[in-house]
């Protein structure tokens, strides 16, 4: 886990941690800590026990079975049996005999042995599939909680970057406002000149309230998915959203895409349910032994006059052969709603493979049209901080009035938005284009064997 983590960190988020302090989280670490603290994970990593342990419990039953029964009897009223006199010699009468004694003790140990079982060689195969299925479940999970660690963690970033920019922002208009008190006493300009800066600054102060609030909100979605209590205290180091973006792949990875493989092992667990059913026509072989004692008497302790318990012991050895001859059509009926449901899952496989192409060239028309997008606006802001600095210069020389500063330093400020808005939407892009093309999923198993099912 720890391995492919750092391998994401290296793809995606190259050179963050340049030049930050420890205390800050950086994105690694977030994933690191997500990977060993989130509860979703943690619930289904104890799926995976508890399926270490079916399969154990289905591997006992081809072990040697040994069981110790004892039983203890006592016949308060005995049966009387009526027996034609002639037997005694007594012609002509009926004579109540009574058979059995009082009290009797039996203990036997018995022992067990599979010696053929198509159900239980199929049972056991299935139990293995199931097993890398719910390796493909953490897998999946992990590569999935991946994707909105990185997705929220880049959105908190962008925001904090704009309050960088209302900051800067509110910097400049504080210094307007100074230039333009001292220009209104002097009575070059307005007073509504000074009232429109004071308004444009309570837009912005009300601004960088509601990003105050969004970073709030998104850095608790962020302690969400890592596993963090809300009341806990998280900082995170800057990302550098310009850096580079790992190379993408051109073609689509069908074989790599995680929902497609946890589909496939779903029809490999309904093929061995149906072998299953169909292994209920074998016959099945079990060799067994057993060692007993019979005890009888009057008493449980005997005495001059009776004796006490008298027993002896009994031994068998043999094989015993089950053969299955009609059990009511059960079977077949069985085998039937089975196929039923593998031609759902193919069909659901074949709306699934669609599914991810259509997402696959949607990932790749989104990266392309943002990348043109991007290019456009970095040379929009380019424009708009020329454009500023222009007005600016002309607004302190006195050739421009104020509401042509205010314009230009408004257009800056929305350029410089549209501009990390655009350059977020491009790294978005690339880390859907890097999940539905199935390379993130190849890249994660080829890097960490361990979870390679």
């Amino acid at each position: 886990m720890k391995i492919f983590i750092l391998l994401f960190f290296q793809l995606f988020i190259i050179n963050s941690t340049i030049g930050q302090s420890s205390n800050p989280m950086t994105l690694e670490q977030c994933i690191t800590y997500a990977s060993e603290n989130s509860p979703v994970l943690k619930g289904q990593r104890l799926e995976t026990l508890a399926n270490d342990y079916n399969i154990k419990s289905i591997k006992a039953q081809g072990l040697p079975q040994v069981n110790v029964n004892g039983a203890f009897s006592h016949n308060y009223a005995l049966a009387e049996q009526i027996l034609p006199g002639e037997v005694f010699g007594m012609p002509g009468e009926s004579i109540a005999v009574t058979f059995g004694v009082a009290n009797t003790i039996t203990g036997t140990v018995e022992a067990t042995q599979l010696l053929y079982s198509k159900s239980y060689r199929t049972g056991l195969k299935a139990a293995k599939a199931s097993q890398q299925l719910t390796e493909l479940n953490i897998f999946q999970m992990t590569e999935n909680l991946i994707y909105d660690i990185v997705n929220v963690y880049l959105n908190i970033n962008l925001t904090q970057k704009n309050t960088g920019l209302l900051d800067a922002n509110l910097a400049r208009i504080d210094q307007l406002i100074s230039i333009a008190q001292i220009q209104f006493e002097e009575g070059l300009i307005k007073k509504i000149d000074v009232d429109q800066l004071k308004v444009n600054r309570t837009n912005l102060l009300s601004e960088q309230r509601n990003l105050a609030t969004a970073i709030n909100q998104q850095m608790n979605l962020l302690k969400f998915y890592m596993g963090m209590r809300p009341n806990a205290e998280l900082q995170l180091a800057p990302y550098e959203l310009e850096e580079a973006g790992y190379p993408l792949v051109n073609d689509l990875i069908l074989t790599e895409n995680t929902d497609l493989r946890v589909l496939d092992k779903q029809l490999d667990l309904s093929t061995y349910e149906l072998d299953n059913i169909k292994a209920g026509y074998y016959p099945s072989l079990n060799a067994f032994a057993n060692y007993g004692w019979q005890g009888q008497g009057e008493r449980l302790w005997g005495n001059d006059e009776t004796p006490g318990i008298a027993g002896t012991p009994t031994g068998v050895v043999g094989l015993r052969l089950s053969v299955p001859i009609f059990d009511g059509f059960g079977r077949k009926n069985n085998i039937a709603k089975v196929k039923i449901q593998q031609e759902q899952l193919a069909f659901t496989r074949l709306n699934l493979t669609n599914s991810i192409e259509m997402r696959f060239d949607n990932a790749n028309e989104t990266l392309t049209q943002n990348k043109i997008i991007l290019d456009a606006q970095k040379e929009n802001m380019k424009l708009a901080e020329s454009l500023f600095v222009t007005a600016q210069l002309s607004y302190q020389e006195g050739f421009a009035p104020l509401t042509e500063l205010l314009n230009a330093e408004t257009s800056l400020k929305e350029a410089q938005t549209q501009y990390l808005q655009s350059l977020l939407n491009v790294k978005i892009a690339e880390l859907d284009h890097l999940q539905s093309s199935g390379q993130l999923s190849k890249l994660i198993r080829e890097t960490a064997p361990s979870i390679n099912n």
